[in-house]
């Protein structure tokens, strides 16, 4: 019988959070090809099962990527190999490799895992079958963009070879259905409901109750018919949609090539010279940040100040232009994304001030739920009915 997941699944710039089975996974978004394993000596297979998404190695062959064998993720980051990244402002993410790549591998990875947790033995070969929902920024996303990277899943057979020391398991991937929406759409979904389909509560939303005086009861209903607007603040890009109740408003799509990434890449010469390294790459510098027991935590910071403030501002200007464009007919500013945690002390008492002159509400996600928000929205919506439904029609016309 063929292992079955669904799949929640948001290849960020920086960071790739992907929810397999309900299990949240989250990983620096990198690769490198390479041409031999790391590994001379005999190591236990069963070993590598626990961990397996920090040092996964896996031989991909699929008619949607180049073929060839990948270290992914954090195993890629620390092997001082050449990695490859999504570049800001450049790559469409329906049209590069890596996506593809490493979410092929995180999910015949987690496929392993969980057969080896059903059986208590590494299988030799596995088949797996995903439903998935996946998501492209609002300035990338249109018919023609989401069914290309929705037809680069779902036609054909993929071939994943994960890597347990000297032992493979042989992975065959098939997509029942992909589906490739805006990103911030599925915040909505993940702003109203939990896990489990009931209204979402709790610390979440504890600041914004404080702050508007709301009653302690407040759950994510509150948010069923809200016009809100989004700002996703991403390594590279931030997003300002703008959403009602569960619905996308096409006519406000806008974004900006500002984030923390712009900000990282602005500091980290200064940064380098500081710990006395000629070069090290952006995805370093980001993990030294989220770090406070990391040695070089503090210069990283102080180095980091002056072009986080510019990002910010920057990033309140584009809020101010899509109010205007909306005549300040928005009832909430919701603010998450991996940029939000680094800029919070700066921006928020600008959005703050922004939001109180014109009687609109001010969200600022709290850094534990920011940077998942979309993975946990994309879960929601691939079990949910909408998912399905569209997935019904498109068998119906296929």
């Amino acid at each position: 019988m063929p292992l079955h997941l669904f799949v929640g699944n948001d290849n960020g710039n920086s960071e790739h959070d992907i929810v397999i089975d309900g299990k949240l996974i989250r990983q620096p978004n990198v690769n490198c090809m390479v041409d031999k394993l790391p590994w001379s000596d005999e190591q236990a297979p069963e070993s590598f099962i626990k961990h397996l998404q920090n040092q996964l190695i896996v031989t991909i062959d699929s008619p949607a990527v180049r073929p060839g064998m990948y270290y992914i993720g954090k195993f890629a980051l620390d092997s001082g190999e050449l990695v490859d990244a999504i570049q800001v402002g450049i790559d469409q993410k329906c049209d590069v490799d890596l996506p593809v790549v490493n979410t092929l591998a995180q999910i015949a990875a987690a496929g392993v895992q969980k057969s080896y947790e059903d059986d208590k033995r590494i299988p030799e070969q596995l088949e797996v079958e995903i439903d998935m929902a996946t998501a492209l920024p609002v300035t990338q996303h249109s018919d023609e963009s989401s069914l290309k990277f929705e037809q680069k899943f779902m036609e054909g057979l993929h071939h994943v070879t994960v890597h347990l020391g000297k032992q493979r398991v042989s992975v065959r991937m098939t997509f029942r259905f992909a589906k490739a929406i805006p990103e911030a759409t599925p915040v909505a979904f993940a702003l109203q409901k939990d896990a489990e389909g009931r209204w979402r509560e709790g610390d979440i939303f504890a600041e914004f109750v404080a702050a508007y005086g709301l009653p302690a009861q407040f759950n994510g209903s509150y948010f069923k018919d809200k016009r809100i607007l989004h700002t996703d603040i991403g390594d590279g890009s931030t997003e300002y949609p703008i959403t009602e109740g569960n619905k996308f408003l096409r006519q406000f799509v806008h974004g900006s090539h500002h984030g923390a990434g712009h900000a990282i890449e602005e500091a980290l010469d200064a940064f380098n010279k500081l710990i006395y390294l000629p070069d090290s790459p952006r995805q370093f510098f980001s993990d030294v940040i989220k770090n406070p027991q990391h040695k070089y935590h503090a210069k990283a910071l102080r180095t980091l100040a002056r072009p986080l403030e510019g990002q910010a501002r920057h990033i309140a200007h584009n809020i101010r232009k899509q109010l205007t464009k909306a005549r300040n007919e928005i009832d909430v500013i919701c603010v998450y994304g991996g940029g939000s945690i680094l800029m919070r002390s700066i921006l928020y008492p600008m959005l703050k001030e922004l939001c109180d002159e014109r009687e609109i509400r001010l969200l600022y996600i709290p850094s534990q739920y920011a940077v998942t928000m979309n993975a946990e929205g994309l879960d929601h919506f691939v079990r949910g009915k909408i998912y399905e439904t569209l997935k019904t029609k498109a068998q119906q016309t296929g």
